[in-house]
């Protein structure tokens, strides 16, 4: 396999913020739906409103964990608005399959939502049903229920912090292993700014395909200093996919990884680099 650029590969995973994919053809069935299902959690954190209106079909409806139902214009419109703004949504275990003309998708997200003034976290299951139209797949209908043990929580604090970020890559060689030329490996060094104001350290693996705009990236970083004034450190992975040219990020907090003032924190990060190369961190998390 001949050595591709893999540090551009995940660079592009991490810069993916507005990306317009053709209609997906119906007979792609379950990888189909699963590829808009990424690129529908990714609109709906960046605010995509092109690929949200190519992904839902016109009569959609959006049943949200609360019960409430919006069509398509609503949800939309909410979003829009700034009434309801997603941070980093994650999905998990997601699974296709046919039923009759019809493709369901069942499946898992965390993540949080700031709507009437407040950033509430999201662990979620959900259904999502997709129908073909004029050749490619919309969402026809989605419904959600809060996982008992997130309804549950009490005595936590939402935060929101955001600031800037350098970071630094420097290559590595991989272990040895099969078709390492399509492996590349990464030591990671980054400095945080504004509420954040810390180090880290870390590593990264990408991955590239012989099929163009598909690759993996996974990392881990270890951030050490101060959040919104208090002292400690915890750990963030990072999952990055791109599936024929639709991203997927997912940038998490490790369960108890924690340390001094910020022991028991958990939260998702999302990150943007603007033109000229400028890098920017949003994290929303809880504390005890």
């Amino acid at each position: 396999m001949t050595r591709r650029p893999i540090a551009a590969v995940a660079a592009a995973v991490l810069l993916a913020a507005r990306m317009a994919a053709a209609p997906v053809p119906a007979g792609d069935s379950a990888e189909a739906v699963l590829g808009l299902e990424a690129e529908r959690a990714r609109a709906m954190t960046a605010g995509d409103f092109a690929v949200l209106e190519r992904i839902f079909a016109e009569d959609s409806t959006y049943t949200h964990s609360t019960g409430v139902t919006e069509t398509r214009a609503e949800f939309i419109g909410q979003i829009r608005s700034g009434a309801r703004k997603y941070g980093l949504l994650t999905l998990r275990n997601l699974k296709a399959r046919a039923a009759g003309t019809a493709m369901v998708v069942t499946g898992a997200m965390d993540g949080s939502v700031e709507a009437g003034g407040k950033t509430i976290p999201l662990a979620l299951v959900y259904t999502a049903v997709y129908t073909e139209r004029g050749g490619r797949w919309q969402l026809a209908a989605y419904e959600s229920t809060r996982l008992p043990e997130a309804a549950g929580k009490e005595g936590s604090v939402s935060h929101h912090a955001a600031g800037s970020f350098d970071v630094k890559t420097t290559p590595r060689k991989p272990d040895d292993v099969t078709s390492a030329d399509s492996l590349g490996r990464y030591s990671l060094e980054k400095r945080y700014h504004g509420p954040l104001e810390a180090s880290a350290k870390g590593q990264m693996l990408t991955v590239g395909t012989k099929v163009e705009g598909s690759a993996v990236y996974v990392a881990i970083e270890v951030v050490e200093g101060t959040l919104d004034g208090r002292q400690g450190s915890f750990a963030l992975h990072h999952t990055g996919t791109m599936t024929r040219g639709a991203p997927a990020l997912s940038i998490a907090v490790v369960p108890d990884s924690g340390t001094g003032e910020l022991a028991g924190i958990s939260g998702t990060m999302t990150i943007r680099i603007e033109k000229g190369g400028a890098h920017f961190y949003d994290l929303d998390y809880v504390l005890p």
